[in-house]
């Protein structure tokens, strides 16, 4: 059993005048997946694109070489534009690369972005199985895990209320605990501290640790939050422009 959990050989990513990223990984996927429909792009815009020939080329990412070991917790680091949410979305399956390997021994979840997947006008309860079954987790797997979640998350008492009555801290911690409590080897954890409160930031930061430290899985985290990294990580990949 190979002791690599995540390989890349020589990773590039390229697009071409017209193939818009959006920033985040969601916003993507809602474009690839209307591409995919033959619908309208809901965020490209082609005449936002300035000072660029009709045949221009853009590496998100060239060249990139990087071995991740199972259980290790790693910073991806780099400046807006770098091709973080680029790596993200080639490792989460949504885009391919352009040339070069990646090799993934494991199953990945990743944390896109905080309640993307919650319907608003679902409760607690409802949304936790949504958004577990968007995630990959099997309906027996989110019934084995509930207390767990709902307990971490403490929503006990709003279990039964629509989501869109939710605060923004109750999505967090919603969308956190479900995504910690998955059966999987890899999580992949975008720029969730930048928001809720510093209690539940500190809880979210035990929680990643113990996935590591006890359960062994692979943490991918993004963050420009320099004690986050230093408190998480064993080493950081950095990305430059």
């Amino acid at each position: 059993m190979s002791a690599i959990a995540i390989k890349a050989e020589n990773l590039s990513k390229a697009y071409m005048t017209g193939q818009i990223s959006h920033g985040t990984l969601i916003r993507d996927f809602e474009s690839w997946l209307a591409k995919v429909r033959k619908k309208g792009d809901p965020y490209g815009k082609i005449d936002q694109i300035k000072n660029l020939s009709s045949n221009a080329t853009i590496w998100a990412l060239k060249n990139i070489n990087f071995e991740i070991a199972k259980g290790e917790t790693i910073a991806i680091t780099g400046d807006n534009g770098a091709g973080k949410s680029t790596l993200l979305k080639i490792l989460s399956r949504v885009t391919l690369p352009t040339t070069g390997k990646i090799t993934v021994n494991g199953r990945i979840t990743s944390l896109l972005e905080i309640g993307a997947g919650f319907h608003p006008e679902l409760t607690g309860r409802e949304n936790i199985f949504l958004y577990g079954a968007m995630l990959g987790m099997r309906k027996s797997q989110i019934k084995n895990h509930f207390d767990e979640i709902t307990h971490f998350a403490d929503i006990e008492g709003h279990l039964e209320t629509p989501v869109k009555r939710y605060s923004s801290g109750m999505y967090m911690r919603l969308a956190f605990s479900v995504a910690a409590h998955l059966d999987s080897e890899i999580l992949i954890i975008d720029e969730i501290m930048a928001v809720g409160d510093s209690s539940f930031q500190k809880k979210c930061l035990d929680k990643i640790k113990n996935l590591s430290k006890e359960n062994g899985k692979t943490i991918l985290l993004v963050s420009h939050n320099a004690k986050n990294i230093q408190s998480l990580c064993s080493r950081e990949i950095g990305l430059v422009n």
